[in-house]
Parts: C-alpha cells; sequence; structure tokens
C-alpha cells in the first residue's frame, strides 16, 4: 500500500513541470490540476455540467410561461427523475463493467441531441409540455448513465494520493454548475437578441464540447473483476457493500435530505420572482446569480481543504443551517434581503452538497466507485418528485409556506440522522489509507 502511495506520487511529478513554474504555484491549492487526464476531464466536463443545469432551470422556466402553474414544473421534472430511478442501478453496473469514456461519449451526445431537438421545437414555435416531458425521459436517461460513469472515472485517472483532492475538485466543479447555470440561463433568457431557443442552442454547443474533449483521454476499458460477473450480480454485489459500511449508508441518506426538502427551491425560483418579489426575468437572474456566487465560494472552500477531523460534525452543521438559511429566505419578502440570503444559500447548499460526495467517494472502495454512485445518484432522482410535491404545495399553499417549511424539516432531519450515527460522526476526511489514499 505505502508503494502504491509512492508510486502515484512519482508517476505524477514529471506532469508538474509541463506548463512552467508560474502556474504549478497556482495549482498548488489543487494538485489534482497538475494530472494531464485529470485535468482535461474537468474541465472538458464542465461545459456539459454546466448545459445540463442550464436545461433544468430553462425547462422550468419555460414550462411554467406556457401554463401558468407550478405543478408544470414538476411534470417536467418527473420526466426527467422517472428514467434516473428506474434506470440508476444499471448505469452503475455499466460504469464497472464497461469502458467509461464510451459510456461518456455516448450520454453526452444523446444530450447533444436532445438539446438541439428542444432548440427546433422552441424557436419554430410548436412547442408544448407533453413534448418537454418526452425530451426529458430522454435526457433523465442518458444522465442515468453518464453521471456513475464520470464520478468513477475520476478514480482511474488521477494519483492515488492525489484522489481526494480530484474528488473534491470535481464535486466542486458539479455543484457550482448547479447554481451558476440557472443565472446564466435566466440572464440570456432576458435578452431580446437570444431568447429561450437560443439558449437551448448554447446548450447543443457545450455538449458538443464535451464530446470533443473526451477524444482528448486514453481509454482505460474496463474492470476485469466486475465485467466477470453477471449484470444482476454485479448490481447486488454493490448494494451489499454499501449495507456493510454504516458510514456510507448514512451520507446517501444525507444526500437524499436537502434533494426532496432543500434544492427544489431553485425550481421554485420563477414563482418566487413572480409572485413574491415581483421582478421579471432579469430580477430572476439576479437572484440565481446571486446563489451561484455563493456556490461558487463554497465549492472552492470544500475543495481547497486537505483534511478535516470531524466532516461529519462539519457536514451535520452545514446541513442544519442549510435548513434554516432557506426558512429566512422564505420568508423575508424583500427582494435586497433575498439577493443576500441566496449568496448565503448558495455558500451553505454547495458546501455541504460537495462535502457529502466527497466523503462517499473517499470512504468507498473504488472497486465499487460506479455502483456506489449509482447508489447516490438513485438520491438525486429524488429531485424531481421533490420539485412535484413541492411545486403542488406550492399552487394549493404559498411558494414561501412551502419553501420555508421544507428549510425547517431540513434543519430537523439531518441533525437527528447525523446526532445518532457514531459511524457518521467519527469519519475522518483525507486520513483513509484504502486504496492508497
Amino acid at each position: 500500500m505505502h508503494d502504491e502511495h509512492v508510486e502515484g506520487l512519482q508517476t505524477a511529478k514529471p506532469r508538474e513541470t509541463d506548463h512552467g513554474t508560474g502556474r504549478i504555484k497556482w495549482l498548488k491549492l489543487f494538485p489534482a490540476l497538475m494530472e494531464r487526464d485529470f485535468r482535461n476531464l474537468w474541465l472538458g466536463m464542465l461545459p456539459g455540467i454546466l448545459a445540463m443545469q442550464m436545461y433544468l432551470f430553462t425547462n422550468g422556466y419555460l414550462a411554467f410561461e406556457l401554463t401558468g402553474e407550478a405543478k408544470s414544473i414538476g411534470f417536467i421534472s418527473l420526466g426527467f427523475g422517472i428514467p434516473m430511478l428506474a434506470f440508476s442501478l444499471m448505469g452503475g453496473m455499466a460504469a464497472d463493467r464497461y469502458s467509461k469514456r464510451k459510456i461518456l461519449m455516448i450520454s453526452q451526445t444523446t444530450m447533444l441531441f436532445a438539446a438541439v431537438i428542444m432548440a427546433v421545437l422552441v424557436i419554430s414555435g410548436v412547442i408544448n409540455i407533453w413534448q418537454m416531458v418526452l425530451v426529458s425521459c430522454v435526457m433523465g436517461t442518458a444522465f442515468t448513465f453518464h453521471m456513475p460513469a464520470r464520478q468513477s472515472f475520476v478514480a482511474e485517472l488521477i494519483s492515488p494520493a492525489r484522489l481526494v483532492n480530484a474528488i473534491g475538485l470535481s464535486s466542486a466543479g458539479m455543484n457550482a454548475c448547479r447554481v451558476v447555470g440557472p443565472p446564466l440561463a435566466g440572464w440570456l433568457i432576458s435578452k431580446p437578441w437570444m431568447d429561450i431557443g437560443g439558449v437551448y442552442v448554447i446548450m447543443a454547443v457545450m455538449s458538443g464540447i464535451v464530446v470533443l474533449s473526451l477524444n482528448r483521454i486514453v481509454d482505460r476499458g474496463a474492470d476485469a473483476n466486475a465485467k466477470d460477473m453477471t449484470g444482476a450480480k454485479a448490481v447486488m454485489d454493490g448494494i451489499s457493500y454499501i449495507r456493510s459500511n454504516p458510514a456510507l449508508v448514512v451520507l446517501l441518506i444525507l444526500s437524499i435530505a436537502p434533494i426532496i426538502l432543500g434544492m427544489p427551491f431553485q425550481a421554485l425560483m420563477p414563482v418566487f420572482a413572480k409572485t413574491v418579489f415581483g421582478v421579471g426575468p432579469k430580477g430572476l437572474g439576479f437572484l440565481m446569480m446571486a446563489n451561484g456566487i455563493g456556490a461558487i465560494i463554497g465549492s472552492v472552500a470544500v475543495a481547497s481543504v486537505r483534511r478535516l477531523k470531524r466532516p461529519g460534525i462539519v457536514q451535520l452543521v452545514l446541513g442544519v443551517l442549510l435548513g434554516l438559511s432557506l426558512a429566512v429566505f422564505a420568508f423575508c419578502y424583500s427582494y435586497r434581503i433575498g439577493l443576500v440570503m441566496m449568496v448565503i444559500v448558495g455558500i451553505i447548499s454547495s458546501s455541504y452538497l460537495s462535502l457529502n460526495a466527497t466523503l462517499i467517494m473517499d470512504v468507498s472502495d473504488k472497486r465499487y466507485h460506479g455502483r456506489v454512485m449509482s447508489v447516490y445518484l438513485f438520491t438525486f432522482s429524488a429531485l424531481p418528485f421533490g420539485n412535484m410535491i413541492l411545486s403542488v404545495f406550492a399552487d394549493a399553499f404559498s411558494v414561501s409556506i412551502t419553501v420555508g417549511t421544507g428549510g425547517l424539516l431540513l434543519a430537523a432531519i439531518v441533525l437527528l440522522f447525523g446526532l445518532f450515527s457514531p459511524a457518521y460522526r467519527s469519519l475522518q476526511y483525507g486520513y483513509s489509507t484504502q486504496d492508497g489514499i
């Protein structure tokens, strides 16, 4: 194990001189970026992640504009979420059995064509809800295979000594795009020279960039041990592994709580902008941009942390603060205060999600990364259902009461699960010796 750790350092060292000492000094905080294959993957995937977040936001905005009902946002989300719920375990099995690079290329190409279809439908003026739901199903299916392959591919490309930093950067990039994408889409929609159809065109171009970038990475093939198993046996083996790891079980549970009760606030932001704050697309864009600024701060902070003695306690505190900050935002009724709270929510939510994803990978054997991340994706499939549930409550009561109550429930659930799990509270981030970390 020690030899593997040293070998990881030795194989990565020559790469550090590729671009001069000036850049190396800047990259010391994020050493994983010094390794060429990981750097190509990370930089190449960012446009695709950003496009996906823009897609989810733009779909919600368009659905609300077409119908005037918050529940239409939920229907679109269900179209994306049902394939994730149905195929997420298959996606993880595929990531562990087949070439991750090929899976990424196929799934990203599928998402490219889906964005093109949406652009044509919107620009031609024939778009309606059932078409949006159908395209969302296609996107959701592709994403179900895409995410486990992308997350587990990191472990194949990076030296063992830099795996934790690479995982943190991957989570940081994903969660920053999660909240940078919506404000960017909102700002573009507000521009007469762009409008909604143009935004879908930009998404298609971004997906094309990802496909091209994947050609710069050498194909690593598939894991021989997982490939020897049948598909069903590989899935059951992954589930058994997760069940035998108490800390991993709690981390996965704590990943689903904010997805159902907290993050649906993003899908409901068009309702907040129109009915609570009385602002249009431009004001909505500023709200989401404030959230995006906070998300960048939180994501970079987590990615730059090498070690935490008690990361479980840190995540517990972040989860409680996230719920409380959402409640404050929901009941503030002031646009200026709402902007400030969006920055705070962005910092806390991105820190929580980044730390959660990093810990999940850190405590998992890399042989199971694909299947573990498929279960993690399974928890994300709850987001469309959370969107649907909260959008129905927003129509029945009000968006402020719905999001505020959800935030308070989130704080209570995170606190309870965190306090009652000794294995979770005793986690140590960056101190594991498993797989050379």
